[in-house]
């Protein structure tokens, strides 16, 4: 059976902010490029940062997907996988189509059509390289292949799909935001998240910065909230900051 990409290295689509400094290379910042990116990423230490999981728990657990991976855990790597589809993230749900097609991970079976249904999933966003993974493996399969496909697909996407999944994941990242955009919205507060940040940081910074992580998560995605990157404004009045920590802001 042909091979595209191995499911593998798909899971180095996942985000670079889990890939930890705790990685060392004993060659230097010189050495040349390995050949093989798929054994490099799992030569990788792979730890996760767990404050994730409260705004984005896709691409938390498509992170722990990759660490048992790398520690030839593959059912759980799957089920984080699962998991991690669950909430939208589409890197994950392309590993597992390609998982299915390629039979790549040890102890989990080929299944031509299951992958073709993860791959139509993935490609819902109009990824340029998921689309064309998907569209290889279609005209590659044969029609009772793909009648599978559809049936599985139609399964899956009431649960996986971005109509559900998506709204499942944005309307998660805007309750779990909204508490830190408050504090940021008063200016000079800090904030502190448990396994995401070492020590309290100006409110605003982190906003930002888990604002832009969200964006880059739900590119593409469509039919949901717009989970905007915050912008600073004016300081409030003394009499504005009271309403706020009352709780009944001004309108």
């Amino acid at each position: 059976m042909e091979k595209y990409r191995s499911s593998m290295l798909a899971l180095v689509l996942v985000m670079a902010v889990f890939i930890p400094a705790m990685a060392q290379s004993a060659s230097g910042g010189n050495a040349p490029a390995p050949e093989n990116p798929a054994v490099t990423a799992t030569n990788q230490r792979i730890y996760c940062m767990s404050g994730w999981e409260r705004f984005l728990p896709g691409d938390y657990y498509a992170c722990r997907a990759r660490y048992h991976l790398q520690r030839q855990h593959p059912h759980q790597a799957i089920h984080m996988l699962k998991t991690a589809a669950y909430w939208a993230n589409k890197d994950a749900q392309h590993a597992l189509g390609l998982a299915y097609i390629n039979g790549d991970i040890p102890g989990i079976a080929a299944n031509r059509a299951l992958g073709i249904a993860w791959l139509a999933l993935a490609a819902e966003r109009k990824n340029a390289d998921y689309v064309r993974d998907y569209s290889t493996a279609v005209l590659r399969s044969s029609p009772g292949e793909l009648s599978d496909a559809s049936k599985l697909y139609v399964k899956l996407g009431k649960t996986y799909g971005d109509r559900v999944a998506g709204k499942r994941a944005t309307d998660r990242f805007v309750r779990e935001v909204k508490p830190l955009d408050d504090a940021a919205a008063m200016g000079g507060n800090t904030a502190y998240i448990s396994g995401l940040t070492p020590f309290p940081q100006a409110a605003f910074s982190l906003s930002r910065k888990v604002h832009q992580h969200a964006e880059k998560t739900f590119e593409g995605l469509q039919g949901t909230v717009t989970v905007g990157v915050l912008e600073r404004i004016h300081a409030p009045t003394p009499a504005l900051r009271e309403r706020y920590e009352a709780g009944s802001p001004s309108k």
